[in-house]
């Protein structure tokens, strides 16, 4: 028994039944008996790199997908995506769905990828079925303080730089009015000593000379 995998715009692909699925180790067939047999649709994901390979979604999910807790809340992002036996890098994922309750039970209708797993929670309870995705995925904490946007730190040197501008014209100004001030002062103290001392000296000298005259009439008149 073949079940067919099929997805408009690329090549058929079909998975053998009796094929064993690499994470559980049990028979595709025996995965998608247990689950129809709980009226729940059967999920296949087909990875995409060099080769195609097809894993149950569940267990594919789990090793692809994380739940980060932070701040911001909870999110679903990418974990590992790279080829778990050969570690190439893969290129999609694409998820299939075997319908528990249709008239061709032996075909996979392509359902979305890995990116319709991460923006759509109601994609993701259809996969896990009755197990939560939120539950059923690691978790991983991230609580480191968040860093703010460059920009903000380019604003925040101009402001200092800007504030050391400032700052320094308003010291030059301050050290050149202090300059200023002491000069005048020290200018007009000796100015007016010098003058006072010139000025008194010559009166004393102008005193003497005029008493040297009349001494001189005195002596003459006599």
């Amino acid at each position: 028994m073949a079940y067919l995998l099929e997805k408009s715009g690329t090549n058929r692909c079909t998975l053998e039944a009796t094929k064993r699925e690499q994470f559980t180790q049990k028979l595709f067939s025996d995965l998608i008996n247990e689950s129809h047999s709980k009226q729940h649709d059967y999920y296949l994901a087909r990875v995409h790199n060099s080769n195609v390979n097809i894993y149950d979604a569940r267990q594919l999910c789990k090793y692809v997908f994380e739940m980060v807790i932070s701040t911001e809340g909870r999110k679903i992002r990418i974990k590992n995506f790279k080829y778990l036996i050969t570690q190439e890098e893969i290129k999609e994922v694409q998820f299939f769905r075997l319908k528990y309750d249709t008239d061709a039970p032996l075909k996979a209708e392509y359902v979305g990828n890995q990116d319709t797993f991460l923006i759509s929670n109601c994609f993701r309870s259809r996969v896990f079925c009755s197990e939560d995705a939120l539950d059923a995925l690691s978790v991983n904490f991230q609580f480191n303080p968040i860093k703010e946007p460059k920009f903000k730190d380019k604003k925040r040197i101009i402001g200092i730089f800007i504030m050391s501008v400032f700052l320094m014209l308003f010291l030059t100004s301050i050290i050149i009015l202090i300059d200023k001030k002491g000069g005048v002062n020290k200018g007009g103290k000796d100015k007016s000593g010098s003058n006072k001392i010139g000025k008194g000296g010559h009166k004393n000298k102008g005193g003497s000379h005029k008493d040297n005259i009349g001494k001189d009439l005195y002596l003459h008149k006599k």
